[in-house]
Formats: C-alpha cells, structure tokens, sequence
C-alpha cells in the first residue's frame, strides 16, 4: 500500500495525506484528520517500510498467515517448535473472509522485517492476493491443496482424506459406500467430495450421487433425514468428514439398531479426542500435523536463507490412518459362524492352588461373567469380525438376562436362543490358580434341556452359516442333529471335543477340524505316546484336520498333508482361561476368509496369545484391530512354517 492507496481509502488527495504525515495538517479539518490517521493506523501503513525492507538485517522472525478455519492449536505448536530451535519467533495472522485483512497483514510484516512467510490457504481468492500485494517478494512458501506454479507449495488435501478413507472402506470389501459431507469451508466440502469420487472411479465402482450429502452438524433434523435415506439405499459403509457428525451418525444408527461394524462401517476424515472416545473408536484419517510443521518450518527457513531445500516445487503431505474398531468387512464378505455350546455365567475364583481334600482357601476376589464355550466362541469371533448366530437355552433370570445382553453388545445374533423360565441359567466355577491351569466344576442348568426340537427351529441358520463351533457338552442328540445339518448345509463343523464320552468314534469322521487339548487328546487316545503319535493314531481313525492346543508350547497340526508343530505366539501369559475358545473363533474367521489352513493356525495363535495377556475371558479377547497390529508377526510365522 502507497499514499496514494491511503487517499483512495479516505477519499482524499495524496496531497492532503501527505501533510497528515508530515504534521502541516493546520489547513485541514479534524474530522479529515482523523480519518486519514484511522486508515493508516488501521492498515499499519509506514512511509518508510520499503527502506528498511532494502536493510539487510534479520528479524528472526517467521510468519503465519492462515485461515481462520485451518487454525489449530497443534499445528501452531508444531510449526513454532522447530523455528524456536533454529532461533526463530512465529508471528500467528489469522485471515478473515475479507479480502482486505491479508493487506493489513502484509503491512505490519513488512514493517516489521519478516524473514518469511507461510500462507495456509484453502481460498485460491488469498493465494492471488497473496502474490499480487507481497511486491517486496518476502520469501513465501504456501500450504495449500493443490500445487501452485513456479511456487514452493506443501501440499495438504481434504481430497486426499476423503480418497484414502474411501480407498480404505474399497479393501475392506466396500461397494456401497456413503458420503456425509460438513465443514467449516465449502471448499473443503467440494475437496472431499472429489476424492471419494476418485477412489470410486478408481476402484471401477460406479458413481452415486444418491449416496452423497452435504450437511451441517447445527442441522440435525437434515443429518437424520439424510441418514434415513443413506440407510434405505442398503449401504454396507459411511464416510463422514467431521468428526462432530460422526458422532451424531453413531448416535442416529444406535437408535436406529444397527451396529458398528457389524451393519455399517464408520470412517471419520478427522481425528480428534471426540472421535477416540466414540464407543466403539472410530477408525479415522487425518494429515500429520508434525510431518507439516517440521517440514513447512525447514523449508521457509532454507528459503530466508538462501540455503538449498528439499522442497523444490512441491511436496504432498500424504493423510495417515488411526485404526479403531469401526471398520470391518461388508455382511455378505464376513464369514458367518454358527456356534453351539454350553451357555452359563463363569464365577471366577482365584487361588494360590488348586484344594485338596479337607482344604479351606481363601480368596480376594470373585468375578462373575457370561461363559460357556458358546458364549466365548460366538463372542470371540465376532470380536474378529465374523457375523456370528448362537444356538442355545438359558434360564429367565438375572444371569440368562447379562448373557443376552452381553452378547447383543458384541454383536452377536441371538434369535437362535431359548429362554426357558422353568430353569435357570447354567453356571460354571471356574478355580483359578496361580501359574497352573485352571479347574472347571459345572452345573448345566437349563444347557440339559436344549433339545433336538428347539435346534429344528434354526435349521436354517446351518443353511447361512460357512462353519459351525460346535462342543461336546452339550446333550448328544443335539451334537449329532448338529452335524446332520451341518453335513447337509456343507458347513464346516469345528468341534472342541469337551467330553468324549458324547460323541462316538465313527461320527468323528464327519468333523472337518476336530481341535482338542493335551487333555482332551488323552482321553481319546488313552497312553503314554507322544503328542505326534497320539496324533497319527486319531487321524487313522478320523481322517481328517486335527489340530492339538498345547498352551505354551503351541499347537500341533495333523492331516494327510501335513505333520506340524506351530510355536506359540510370545506373550506373558496372565490368564488362560479363555485361550482355546479364542484360538477356535479365530481359526473359523480366517478360514472364512479364504485363507490357508497353516495361515489361518498362525492367525489363530496370535490370537490366542493376545487374550492371555490380560485378566478375564471374553474381555480379553482381541478385536481384530488389535490382532491386525500383529499382521507382520503373523505373516512372518507363516513364511516360516509354510516355507
């Protein structure tokens, strides 16, 4: 700005300007005095701001012109940390809509001798102001969405959250996805909306503009509108870009009974305190604020002085991925699990040992919780993301009613349960010893009444289901009417060979993976033979997968491919209880899924390892977000083991 842009702004000429500045102003009205005196005070307007920017002499001090809406506390921090080490200040302007505030802006930087300038713009409106106002070319470098020519830009996109979010729903199996749209900036609205578009077009998925809606968290009857209408187009996936709208969405859907992730995946294009705190967390992109800062910082820094940078041109800052427990695969690619067994409430006591005979311990501490290898298998499954039924009969008291709402907030399907107001809920006590395996005295409840008849009703559930978890607890009958649907559907049936007193020999040989114990294997084969050829000799009678769980040292394969010992994963065991229940779900998810029976063992272990880590049993069970941080353990064993 020159005098004479300060005579346009007061409606004066340069001439009377000029005596206001050089006080020979006795010939002028003081309201035009004034007037002249609140336009360059306002836009900090110095005579001789262009000499002293001509002076040599370093300020040491780093600008940040921003957006109003980009600000953040963090960036800031990010930013000003690695100037400080460098022995730099950082000068904070924020930008209004106005069109005017950067060249107030720009007055006082140049007043005050700025050795550079970051311009965090989204408005393209800013960046040609920008370049048209900074005639004394301050060195500058944008931060905006796009690269800007013959210009240092960092580039940092809404389009490349929206498309990595997208990108990500795509490789879970995603095809109908949901777009809710809401930000400060229309710009950052229309950005997203251009990149879940391209990993549409990317991924050949056709576009849907049905599926797309911008709104406003201020608008909650429009949000529910709109999600009622997402919901009826049979979407499997939503992403949202705020992450103040997420958590309405999660409010919306809890009302609307649809589960997370089980009906629809939730991804949030923002990660905040908000959305790690959502029940369950909810899987979010964000751009890494230190990756920006630390590189926005080294580059203007360079460029004040005159030193080399990496930055050429321009450098994308590429979003990164916090995994929560909101993504999981579509329905239709989950592997749907039936499981039977023993339905109960685990009272867990621990002990310094197991009692002998005539022995009084004493304890500090009882813990009761829905179990059975029903319940731990249903709910361990679905924990890992198979779509899981659980067939079973439980009393109308208060432990049936914890069974059934424990299992509703994992997820599982419960419409193949009977509650029986004749009897009461099963029960197990479960001793607990210290670095021992645990004992098991049950009482069956209203297990013993499960029938063939109640396990008619859901003979269609066999019909939908890729394998069954099956247990030798429960009554015979319902054990062989099981495989009979079972071999009938071609599901695959995994059976826990509990008691074997419960099932013959011969029916044996209909079981696809039979997964027993060290115990539970001598019982079948009684003797003092090794592991393996206990193994040999079950199969000669089965002819099929046999797989030995042997706690801390792994697990046994046996088949007509393969003779197998599996290590086990390496985690300090806390409580095992739950461990072989855990090991089973796993193994019927990843083979659902596709994968080899060595891989699926593998994935198995890992899963198995992670629920010992902590106290207790379905609360121990890993999610398979956290058995997924695992993934390049779990692969290394399978190279190692398949190679």
């Amino acid at each position: 700005m020159n005098i004479r842009d300060i005579a346009a702004a007061a409606n004066v000429s340069a001439s009377t300007v000029s005596k206001v500045l050089n006080k020979k102003d006795h010939d002028i009205s003081e309201a035009t005095k004034q007037r002249v005196l609140s336009i360059i005070k306002e836009y900090n307007y110095n005579p001789y701001s262009k000499a002293k920017e001509l002076n040599n002499s370093k300020s040491s001090i780093i600008a940040l012109i921003v957006q109003a809406s980009l600000i953040s506390k963090d960036l800031i921090s990010q930013i000003e940390q690695p100037l400080a080490k460098q022995g730099y200040s950082l000068l904070i302007c924020t930008l209004e809509t106005d069109s005017t505030s950067l060249s107030k802006h720009l007055n006082i930087l140049r007043a005050k001798n700025v050795d550079g300038i970051l311009l965090y713009v989204n408005d393209p409106s800013f960046i040609k102001s920008f370049e048209s106002e900074n005639t004394t070319t301050i060195p500058s470098i944008y931060i905006h969405y796009k690269e800007i020519p013959n210009h240092a830009t960092i580039q940092c996109s809404p389009a490349d959250t929206a498309f990595c979010a997208t990108n990500l729903l795509i490789k879970h199996g995603h095809t109908q996805i949901g777009c809710i749209l809401g930000a400060d900036e229309p710009i950052e609205e229309t950005l997203a909306k251009e990149g879940y578009l391209r990993a549409l077009f990317e991924a050949s998925i056709p576009r849907n503009e049905v599926l797309i809606f911008p709104t406003h968290a201020s608008n909650t009857t429009g949000l529910r509108s709109n999600l009622e209408r997402l919901i009826n187009q049979e979407i499997t996936a939503i992403y949202c870009q705020s992450s103040v709208l997420t958590a309405l969405l999660y409010a919306y859907l809890q009302d609307a009974g649809l589960k997370i992730p089980n009906d629809i995946s939730i991804i949030c294009g923002e990660t905040t305190t908000l959305t790690q705190n959502l029940n369950p967390t909810t899987t979010s992109i964000e751009i890494p604020l230190s990756k920006l800062g630390h590189l926005a910082a080294s580059s203007i820094i360079n460029k004040a002085e005159n030193t080399s940078s990496k930055l050429e041109r321009a450098e994308k800052i590429e979003p990164i991925i916090h995994k929560g427990d909101s993504l999981g695969l579509p329905s239709l690619h989950r592997t749907k699990i039936v499981a039977i067994g023993n339905i109960s409430v685990d009272i867990m006591i621990p002990t310094e040992h197991i009692p002998i005979a005539g022995e009084l311990l004493s304890t500090s501490n009882i813990i009761n919780s829905p179990g059975g290898k029903g319940i731990n298998q249903a709910i361990g499954a679905s924990k890992l993301g198979g779509s899981v039924f659980i067939l079973g009969r439980l009393g109308d008291d208060l432990e049936g009613h914890t069974v059934i709402d424990s299992l509703s907030n994992a997820n599982v399907k419960t419409e193949g349960l009977i509650i029986d107001s004749a009897s009461s809920t099963g029960k197990s006590f479960v001793i607990i010893p210290e670095n021992d395996n645990s004992t098991v005295i049950s009482y069956s409840g209203a297990n013993a009444l499960f029938n063939v008849k109640q396990l008619n009703r859901s003979a269609h559930i066999f019909t939908i289901s890729d394998y069954c978890l099956l247990s030798t607890e429960l009554p015979p009958e319902i054990i062989e009417k099981s495989i009979e649907f079972c071999i009938n559907a071609k599901t695959k049936i995994i059976l826990k060979p509990s008691t074997m007193g419960r099932i013959s020999k011969k029916m044996l040989k209909n079981i696809d993976y039979l997964v027993p114990n060290r115990d539970e294997l001598d019982q079948i084969i009684p003797g003092n033979e090794s592991i393996e050829e206990k193994a040999d000799k079950l199969y000669s009678i089965c002819r099929t997968n046999i797989i030995i769980t042997l706690g801390k040292d792994g697990c046994f394969l046996k088949n007509a491919n393969y003779s197998l010992h599996f290590p086990a994963a390496s985690f300090t065991p806390v409580d095992t209880t739950g461990a072989a229940n855990c090991f089973i779900s796993a193994l019927a998810v990843s083979l659902g899924e596709g994968n080899s029976l060595i891989y699926a063992i593998c994935f198995a272990t890992y899963a198995a390892g992670l629920s010992i880590i902590q106290p207790g049993i379905q609360s121990s069970f890993p999610t398979r977000t956290q058995l997924d941080i695992y993934l390049d353990e779990i692969n290394h064993m399978y190279s190692e083991i398949a190679k």
